[in-house]
């Protein structure tokens, strides 16, 4: 008797022999009907090359009801041997999953004993896993080809019961390589529906487990028709992705053999999802693309989302809630090319748009119910100290108070303003003279703050400036040209050659007294930058008081890549969180004596752009740009003790739109993200991405977007922080909150 070597193709069709509607009509008794067990099946088999069959070889079969089924030779032809008819019996409507060769019966136990086959040439539709035998006609040839013996993989849990899945009900788990695999699930839990999860061209095998609790001693085997190799990353997820974590194979798996792969579930990464991701924004009016880059998303109380893009046409966009559909769009009458951002009343009455650069600068209050404008602001309401007015708001948020808002101005000349909320009148400006006659020095490049003693801080090249809040409300000083003023209060000089960076201001207390934190950007004679983290005590009562080098804290990191759309975000033990756009990409904290909390680095070189968040568990939420649009989101647990953190969270922000919204990036397929992370109130994660299509090296269709996230343990912003997110809340109010 010759074997058939299981190197070579096997090529097989199939015949139903029996007659359905027969079987049936004979099982009909006294008016029920008893539906046949079984029926038998007929498969045609061929093998090339000259190698033949005889009458004891067997075959197997893969069933959706049955498990390695025996199919017998039927019929030989005398003279054609290397063709045979097989026959089995299997149940009327189970599907044929697949079939090999030779025969036996602990296949299921001795995974590497499995030749699994794949079919060629057949276009069985979606999914692509599965073929039914009752789709072809008999006699028609399906073609079956051996690709390799099943390697096994054995997958353990350590370390559960310390992790925040300890007891989780498994309900499946899903083993994901980078390579296209079959799988054939045939351990602990043998169900026919498990045995095939792919045929052709997927990379994963999904196992169910029926509920089994997650413990230490759970033990999963599968097999795989693909060759792994030494580095080849697998992901492990559980329950739909609950619970996920990349493992890395550390040798080549080889045909035949085994690979244990270990889960630890401390490390467990929890799956941050897309609730969804809003249609293109600025690309109408002619406008061919549209960019986000340093424009924040503004969030009010009920998940509304406002946003003005960078380019693109000039409009303030409302976003709904519920799906990121387009509520409204409102022009704003300025030049683009601006990294300004809208702030909004929490409860979403009112919005304050911002922009506009080389004098064009305008503020505008809108209503939220329909986008009508309210009332707009222009260069002529700005002082210009016997010059023309052109502000420059080029990455400015408006602070919002209980009965003005203030705004900041970098252009000629920069000031600080006033202005009332129902009207848009100007009440004050601040002066950088005593008798009202200039404005502060350096202007103002990024968001205004509010301290909660009553001071107005912003931050530019010129220091860190204050201003004290009644006054500006209620200013009691006037200038015959220029109208009502107020001297500013303090003024914190830097005493080095400074860049001016856009990042944020943050607040919070020391020692009981507040205190304002900010980020400078020191450039070196070799062309990259020192970052200086500083902050400093805020004291009331003071006019025009300037000391050079007042600061509390001024800690340096050298090396690092410009930044300037990043900022200072506080964490929960009162620490400040920097984003550092190339460190390589990288956030560090540090506490007000200098002593460094805790640092994270982006996995692949990840650029850090914008401001991280805290939420409501203390995490940090990091958004992560790179130059391929490779966008990553991740969610790190600082460890104050080792001062480093631990990743809880993550997702690749172009896979996960592909994943949750196939179709929404059209032709799109990178996402690069140049903005900083909100958490809203309910918990939800926004970011102002743009997407575009890669081609080589050429960035093409650029549309600005938003996406909203969700993780399952983020509730909210950190309750125990004064400023956990830039602008201190979603909707950039500039708040101080404790």
């Amino acid at each position: 008797m010759k074997k058939l070597l299981v190197t070579i193709p096997l090529i097989a069709a199939a015949l139903l022999s029996c007659n359905r509607q027969e079987a049936e009509n004979s099982g009909i008794q006294g008016g029920g009907e008893q539906k046949p067990t079984s029926e038998t099946l007929k498969i045609w088999g061929r093998t090339p090359d000259g190698a033949v069959w005889t009458a004891q070889d067997r075959i197997g079969l893969y069933t959706t009801d049955d498990f390695n089924v025996e199919f017998k030779v039927d019929y030989l032809e005398e003279g054609k041997e290397n063709r045979a008819y097989f026959a089995g019996e299997i149940t009327p409507e189970a599907t044929v999953l697949g079939a090999y060769y030779p025969y036996s019966a602990s296949a299921g136990e001795n995974l590497s004993a499995i030749p699994l086959y794949i079919p060629e040439n057949v276009s069985y539709g979606e999914p692509a896993a599965r073929f039914d035998i009752a789709e072809y006609r008999p006699d028609s040839e399906i073609k079956l080809f051996f690709r390799t013996k099943l390697s096994k993989v054995v997958l353990r849990f350590r370390n559960v019961e310390e992790s925040v899945a300890s007891g989780l009900p498994l309900q499946e788990i899903k083993i994901s390589g980078q390579r296209n695999m079959a799988g054939l699930y045939a351990a602990n839990l043998v169900q026919p529906e498990q045995m095939l999860s792919g045929l052709n061209a997927t990379n994963a095998i999904t196992v169910d487990m029926k509920g089994t609790p997650l413990a230490d001693d759970v033990v999963v085997e599968a097999a795989i028709a693909a060759m792994w190799k030494g580095g080849d990353v697998v992901e492990v997820s559980v329950n739909g992705g609950e619970y996920s974590q990349q493992l890395t194979v550390q040798s080549a798996v080889a045909e035949g053999e085994s690979v244990e792969l270990t889960v630890n579930a401390k490390e467990f990464n929890p799956k941050v999802t897309l609730d969804w991701i809003s249609a293109p924004i600025g690309l109408e009016e002619g406008a061919e693309t549209s960019e986000i880059r340093g424009n924040i998303a503004a969030v009010d109380n009920a998940g509304n989302v406002y946003v003005q893009p960078a380019r693109g046409a000039a409009s303030l966009y409302k976003l709904n809630a519920a799906d990121g559909s387009l509520a409204w769009a409102t022009p704003l009458g300025y030049t683009l090319d601006n990294n300004a951002s809208p702030s909004c009343e929490p409860d979403g009455s009112v919005i304050y748009a911002i922009g506009g650069t080389s004098g064009s600068g305008r503020v505008t209050a809108v209503s939220g119910a329909d986008g009508s404008v309210k009332w707009t602001v222009g260069p002529e309401s700005f002082f210009g100290n016997g010059a023309t007015p052109a502000p420059n708001f080029n990455g400015v948020t408006p602070a919002i108070g209980e009965k003005n808002i203030y705004v900041g101005n970098a252009g000629t000349t920069g000031t600080v303003l006033t202005l009332d909320k129902e009207t848009g009148e100007r009440v004050s400006y601040v002066s950088g003279a005593a008798d009202g006659t200039g404005g502060p020095s350096g202007g103002v490049m990024s968001g205004l703050a509010m301290t909660s003693s009553g001071q107005v801080v912003w931050h530019c090249s010129g220091g860190i400036f204050t201003a004290d809040r009644d006054k500006m409300d209620n200013p009691d000083k006037t200038h015959d040209s220029f109208g009502s003023y107020v001297p500013w209060a303090q003024r914190f000089s830097h005493g080095w050659s400074y860049s001016s960076s856009r990042s944020g201001v943050a607040c919070s207390k020391i020692d009981g007294q507040d205190a304002v934190w900010a980020v400078g950007m020191e450039k070196t004679t070799s062309g990259s930058y020192n970052m200086h983290v500083m902050c400093s005590k805020v004291e009331s009562g003071k006019e025009l008081s300037f000391d050079k080098k007042v600061f509390l804290l001024d800690k340096s990191i050298t090396n690092v890549t410009n930044q300037d759309q990043g900022g200072i975000v506080i964490g929960p033990r009162g620490e400040a969180i920097v984003s550092m756009k190339g460190y390589p990409g990288a956030i560090k904290a540090f506490f007000s004596d200098g002593t460094e909390a805790y640092s994270y680095t982006l996995p692949g070189g990840r650029d850090v752009c914008g401001s991280c968040a805290v939420d409501n568990n203390g995490y940090v939420h990091i958004a992560g740009d790179f130059d391929s649009g490779a966008c990553y989101y991740a969610i790190v647990k600082p460890d104050y003790e080792n001062h480093t953190c631990e990743l809880v969270a993550s997702a690749e922000l172009c896979s996960l739109i592909r994943e949750y919204a196939a179709d929404a990036l059209g032709d799109n397929n990178s996402v690069r993200a140049w903005s900083s992370v909100a958490i809203g109130n309910d918990g939800k994660m926004y970011l102002a991405v743009t997407t575009f299509t890669l081609e080589g090296s050429s960035w093409k269709n650029h549309q600005a977007r938003v996406i909203r996230l969700s993780y399952k343990e983020t509730t909210g912003p950190s309750a125990a922080s004064p400023w956990p997110q830039r602008g201190a809340d979603a909707s950039h109010t500039g708040r101080q909150r404790l």
